[in-house]
């Protein structure tokens, strides 16, 4: 029993065993057949993608071809001396060089109507038919460029109205007059699809299945006529992401899936791109997917059949298909290699072409020698500026033509040769430098008289050209014709040196305006006046700065002058600012209180400013001028006081002279006693004071001048203390002396300084009160000597020290006020000057200072 159930399980097991690896093999064939599949699909659209590459390399050369026939056509006829036969017979010979594939050339005038053309039937009657294509006019008229593109035939031309709705490929080439101007052109018009038979007729593959495509995506040939001028976009039926966006693939194939006529159909794409003038086209080689895929099919299906019926083959079958992948993969690996070293090439290629149009097209004049100094690019700035075209150029080593007479290198040579001594010696004087953003490159500008029969300053720049290994291959070097900028350059250096001498010119006298300004203005606020400037409406627009300000607002300049006026003088002085309106300018005084409350007197003076209508008040403080003039007056008055006392003093002095003779003869004689003999020492005391009352007001009103002679000032002073001794003891006041006792003589009149003194020492014997101090001291210089007296008395009124020299001025209730008068006369009669300082209850100083200059040694 144990054994059925092992063979039973053996049994299950085998075949359970020998489904699993059936299904295993079914499944791997399955898998086996995608992958197929796929790499039939990729190997087929490589295929396919190198036959479009090359077919689309054949087709850009073709179009590049007949371009360039017909630039050499166009530059040969544009000159004005080839007739129009002449022309006409060239254009036959044109258009049998350029083969089937042209179906119409035409010539057409600046106008663009059509003036002759081939076949000769084609366009016989269709003379004055325009061609009416914007982009083909505009390229050649506005751009004088060779236009290639899309083209419709002319609606007009009878030969070809099969074709009237079909496009053609054109190209155009301008004509151009002599003053390089717009003078027509020639067009010619090229079928698509016989260009394409031209170039695939070997090829028997896919007659029908060959597309053009423009690069905005539009079909422009396709076998089938409905889907020429449709857009892949609306084939494809994709949304978001535009359909010629697959022609960007860079395996050149793609898969797509195209919708046209209610019906769907699978395409593998081949494709490459393709230049027609400007733009990009791309040729595409299609095949329908189901197409590539039939017999695949077929024999895929037949080997999982024998899988299911035959394990081990299925098997060897494997082994034989994992080997054969190997191989296969080792393939594309070489294929793949070999495709990108073609697409190197192309691009290479492309990249070659791309520069030499830059630089042919660039409008700066440039010309490239390679290492042998043979030059391999001349463009057509480099022919405007030389005169030299290209095809006498390139090939050469006659770059130096133009510029030298006898042969010389220019800038590449010498940077091919990598001579950098040379390049310093030819171009030492040519402002040479190199130019810092390109290793190995210099500029230099230098001047040409006759450059094609111009005088012209170049600017050279030169750089070197090198290959993966930095080696230099070629050089290229650029013109840039910088005359105008050196002309500008060498005016505007002669226009700032003018302008700086002016500059300099202005900065100077304005210089001198601001000192003479400052200077003005200084004159101005050093004046004791101030001024006030007013416009005609009254406002003050300037007020000078004086020196002292003691009333008056310093925020005046804005405000109507009335506003700084006390309110009880605005009428007068509006009286006379009415006055000054109407040409009368007449001084007047104000007396106004400042802010201190003192009384001021002020004399304000309107004048006009000349040449304006503004005004100036003159505002002057008069207040010392007038106490001067009422002190003047006083003076005066005192003067004839003085005249009329010294008249009358004279008559009296003789009378007094006879009473006190008199009364000592009476007092001799009659020898009085008790009250009688008191009687006659009060008279001759009284005759006395009036005596020296005669005598002061005699010496007050007619001073007599000093007689100087050598004089002791120590000696004088002794003199005059001995003459006040009396009252000195009577007070019992100390005195100090303080000075020498062989002191420099001076020149003074001892008897009037003697007399000075005596006055000055009884007032202060006068001032102190008993056991007073009295200081006496002298300072002695080279030129003066100075008399110091102090007392410790009661002092002097700080009112009445102003008036202390007065005439007649005195506080005591005896005396004429005469002696301190003397005092002051006699000190400015010896050119000296006296100074009292004194404070009430501290005591009194006089400080006379005499002059030496009449001082003489004994």
């Amino acid at each position: 029993m144990r054994k059925k159930r092992n063979s039973s399980y053996l049994r299950y097991s085998i075949w359970l065993t020998a489904c699993i690896v059936i299904v295993l093999i079914i499944l791997l064939a399955i898998t086996v057949y995608t992958v197929h599949e796929r790499t039939i699909i990729e190997l087929f659209s490589a295929q396919k993608s190198t036959i479009a590459h090359h077919i689309a390399s054949r087709l850009e050369e073709t179009i590049t071809a007949y371009e360039k026939t017909l630039t050499v056509f166009a530059s040969k006829n544009s000159a004005s001396s080839v007739t129009r036969q002449a022309r006409k017979d060239t254009i036959k010979d044109l258009s049998n060089e350029l083969g089937n594939g042209m179906m119409l050339l035409v010539e057409i005038d600046a106008n663009d109507g059509i003036v002759a053309g081939y076949p000769q039937g084609c366009v016989s009657g269709s003379q004055g038919i325009t061609i009416d294509d914007l982009a083909l006019t505009h390229t050649l008229k506005k751009l004088h460029q060779v236009y290639a593109g899309e083209i419709r035939f002319p609606t007009e031309c009878v030969a070809f109205s099969e074709h009237t709705q079909e496009k053609a490929l054109g190209i155009g080439v301008p004509l151009l007059a002599e003053d390089l101007t717009y003078d027509g052109a020639v067009v010619a018009f090229f079928s698509l699809q016989k260009m394409v038979e031209a170039i695939t007729r070997n090829d028997r593959g896919f007659p029908n299945g060959i597309w053009l495509v423009d690069e905005s995506g539009k079909i422009v040939f396709h076998p089938d006529q409905n889907l020429v001028g449709k857009k892949l976009d609306d084939l494809t039926q994709t949304k978001n992401t535009p359909a010629r966006i697959f022609l960007y693939n860079p395996r050149n194939y793609s898969e797509l899936t195209l919708y046209h006529e209610n019906r769907s159909e699978t395409f593998i794409l081949a494709h490459e791109p393709f230049r027609i003038g400007s733009a990009m086209w791309w040729f595409v080689l299609a095949t329908p997917y189901d197409q590539i895929l039939s017999p695949i099919r077929k024999a895929s299906l037949n080997i999982i059949l024998g899988a299911v019926g035959l394990i081990a083959v299925v098997l060897i079958t494997a082994t034989s298909i994992a080997r054969y992948d190997v191989r296969r993969l080792r393939l594309k690996e070489e294929y793949k290699r070999l495709k990108e070293r073609e697409a190197w090439q192309a691009r290479l290629l492309r990249e070659k072409m791309t520069i030499e149009g830059i630089i042919e097209g660039s409008p700066v004049p440039t010309f490239v020698v390679d290492r042998n100094h043979e030059i391999i690019l001349w463009n057509h700035a480099c022919t405007e500026l030389t005169g030299y075209t290209a095809e006498e150029m390139i090939g050469t080593h006659d770059h130096y033509k133009p510029f030298y007479e006898s042969k010389r290198p220019l800038l590449a040579d010498l940077i091919i040769n990598r001579d950098e001594q040379s390049i310093s010696a030819y171009y030492r004087s040519s402002k040479l430098r190199e130019f810092g953003s390109i290793r190995g490159a210099y500029q230099a500008v230098e001047h040409f008289r006759n450059l094609n029969g111009k005088d012209r300053h170049l600017h050279f720049l030169a750089a070197p050209i090198l290959d993966e290994n930095g080696e230099i291959v070629a050089a290229i070097e650029t013109f840039l014709d910088v005359s105008n900028e050196i002309e500008l350059t060498r005016s505007l250096q002669e226009y700032a040196e003018t302008l700086q001498s002016e500059v300099d010119e202005n900065i100077r006298l304005r210089e001198e305006m601001k000192d003479l300004l400052n200077y003005l203005q200084s004159i101005i606020e050093s004046l004791p006046d101030k001024i006030f400037d007013l416009g005609r409406d009254g406002i003050v627009r300037y007020v000078s700065r004086p020196r002292v300000q003691e009333y008056e607002d310093h925020r005046q300049k804005g405000r109507h002058f009335t506003e700084l006026v006390a309110p009880e003088h605005r009428e007068i002085v509006l009286k006379r600012w009415e006055d000054a309106q109407k040409g009368i300018f007449t001084p007047y005084e104000l007396e106004v209180i400042t802010r201190k409350g003192e009384k001021r007197d002020l004399l304000i003076t309107p004048a006009p400013v000349k040449g304006t209508d503004r005004f100036l008040l003159v505002q002057r403080d008069v207040t010392e001028l007038k106490e001067l003039e009422k002190k003047y007056y006083e003076s005066q008055k005192l003067a004839a006081i003085g005249q009329l006392s010294a008249g009358i003093a004279h008559e009296v002095r003789n009378p007094l002279s006879s009473i006190k003779m008199s009364l000592q003869i009476l007092e001799k004689r009659m020898s009085p006693e008790g009250n009688d003999l008191k009687r006659f020492k009060i008279a001759q005391r009284e005759v006395e004071h009036l005596e020296k009352l005669v005598n002061d007001v005699l010496i007050y009103a007619k001073p007599s001048d000093p007689q100087r002679e050598p004089s002791d000032i120590g000696l004088i002073i002794e003199q005059a203390l001995a003459l006040v001794e009396k009252s000195l003891g009577e007070k019992t006041i100390e005195v100090r002396k303080n000075y020498p006792q062989d002191m420099e003589r001076i020149s003074v009149d001892p008897s009037m300084l003697i007399h000075a003194l005596i006055n000055i020492l009884q007032n202060a014997i006068d001032a102190m009160a008993v056991q007073g101090k009295l200081e006496i001291s002298v300072a002695d210089d080279a030129h003066s000597m100075v008399i110091d007296i102090s007392d410790n008395g009661c002092g002097i009124d700080e009112r009445d020290l102003p008036h202390l020299f007065n005439p007649f001025f005195t506080k005591k209730s005896y005396g004429t006020g005469l002696g301190l008068t003397q005092v002051s006369k006699i000190i400015e009669q010896h050119g000296g000057k006296i100074v009292v300082i004194s404070s009430q209850g501290v005591g009194t100083r006089f400080v006379i200072t005499l002059p030496r200059e009449s001082s003489t040694e004994v």
